[in-house]
């Protein structure tokens, strides 16, 4: 088997990252948004939700085109994309055309999302991938932990239109190095035909296997975007809180996210990733618990986002494994199984922002039974998956020589 170098992980951390830190830079602005273009907040929400919308229906792209032309081209195209949308924004006179930039924010910064977990799996085998995208999943974090805050100040100091001249200024560096360094993981070949990708994702769709992870990653993720769409109102709502505050408050969370990821990283030379990936998701289920329990004595920013850190740290665990073992389900589509994954995480998260949208806003309860029945929904998936016979994730392993391809294609 030919060999390829591996790309620098954290090249991958920052195309995997750049479309979740457009996503959360804009989060705390969405009043200012409001008032600038002297629209409904229930109109500028659709900044968020058609954001949602993008990433999902753009995943499902990527995954089969990478897998027909390789990874390098797509994702440079991808990159492009988010650049111009950021441009876009930027210049946006109205909010219907800030829409429209997002979304193509949206479809362009869904390829790294996709492509960074593909490359990684191109370059690792199945065990060697849950150490390796738990740490880019780990290092990634740091650009969104600090993008609510940095979205607040900018806007607060500069006007919401520095946002996008940032974002903007971001995507030209990554594509540049992505230019430079990056190097093909992927030959290529696969059908791109419909018949062609409609089989391959029949083929996912008639594994309940890859179902299961997919469901498990896909609830997980959607517990988490069901808070940050709905913390912001509580606090200034009920709260009567400044952005700044939500920008602060959500790297609680963020970081306990990051030590959840470190936690994989390292308690996996001893453990199973079946134990890391059952544990995490019973942590963040009892972090669910504990939200109600807190906001229902004494509602606050702390009962909000210490629970949710909680969480944060059972999904830390969890995550890595699950996107690992459903990409290496059927390791010869696993561009496409990276973007039926994500497909999946937006579209569940959709779902559960929409939820959270028409209960009504004046108390914790939304964001207490949507995030918790997310978090039950996905502890059970992942029971399910793992009582299927000769089921298990592997245990975290360091690669020290990366093949050109899938273990076993």
């Amino acid at each position: 088997m030919s060999r390829t170098p591996a790309p620098p992980l954290a090249l991958l951390a920052a195309v995997t990252a750049i479309g979740f830190s457009a996503l959360h830079m804009v989060v705390p602005v969405l009043p200012v948004l409001a008032v600038a273009f002297n629209r409904s907040t229930a109109e500028v929400q659709l900044v968020l939700t058609l954001y949602f919308a993008g990433i999902g229906l753009g995943q499902l792209v990527y995954g089969p085109v990478s897998d027909r032309f390789g990874r390098r081209p797509v994702l440079l195209a991808g990159l492009v994309l988010f650049l111009a949308g950021s441009v876009l924004c930027g210049a946006a006179w109205s909010l219907p055309v800030l829409i429209v930039g997002r979304v193509l924010q949206a479809l362009g910064g869904c390829a790294g999302l996709v492509l960074g977990r593909a490359i990684i799996r191109d370059v690792c085998d199945r065990e060697a991938a849950v150490r390796a995208i738990a740490l880019v999943m780990m290092a990634m974090t740091l650009a969104p932990a600090l993008c609510p805050a940095l979205g607040a100040y900018l806007t607060q100091w500069f006007g919401w239109r520095t946002i996008f001249v940032f974002l903007g200024g971001l995507g030209a560096i990554v594509l540049v190095l992505s230019v430079l360094r990056l190097a093909e993981t992927h030959p290529g070949g696969a059908p791109l035909d419909l018949v062609g990708t409609l089989r391959a994702h029949l083929q996912l769709a008639r594994s309940r296997e890859f179902a299961l992870f997919a469901l498990a990653s896909g609830c997980s993720s959607a517990s988490w975007f069901s808070f940050i769409a709905s913390a912001p109102i509580l606090l200034a709502v009920r709260m009567h809180q400044p952005p700044s505050t939500y920008g602060a408050m959500i790297l609680i969370p963020m970081a306990a996210y990051m030590l959840g990821n470190a936690a994989a990283a390292q308690f996996g030379r001893h453990l199973t990733g079946s134990t890391l990936f059952v544990v995490g998701l019973a942590i963040s289920l009892g972090s669910g618990v504990l939200m109600g329990a807190w906001c229902a004595a004494a509602l606050s920013a702390w009962a909000l986002f210490v629970p949710m850190a909680l969480s944060s740290i059972g999904n830390g665990l969890s995550q890595p494994a699950a996107l690992a073992a459903g990409l290496s389900v059927f390791p010869r589509i696993a561009g496409t199984a990276s973007g039926v994954m994500g497909f999946l995480q937006m579209a569940v998260s959709s779902v559960s922002t929409l939820a959270v949208g028409l209960m009504p806003r004046d108390s914790a309860l939304a964001v207490v039974a949507v995030v918790f029945a997310a978090q039950a929904l996905s502890f059970a998936c992942g029971v399910l998956v793992l009582r299927r016979a000769g089921t298990a994730i592997p245990a975290p392993a360091v690669a020290t020589e990366p093949t050109a391809g899938p273990a076993g294609s």
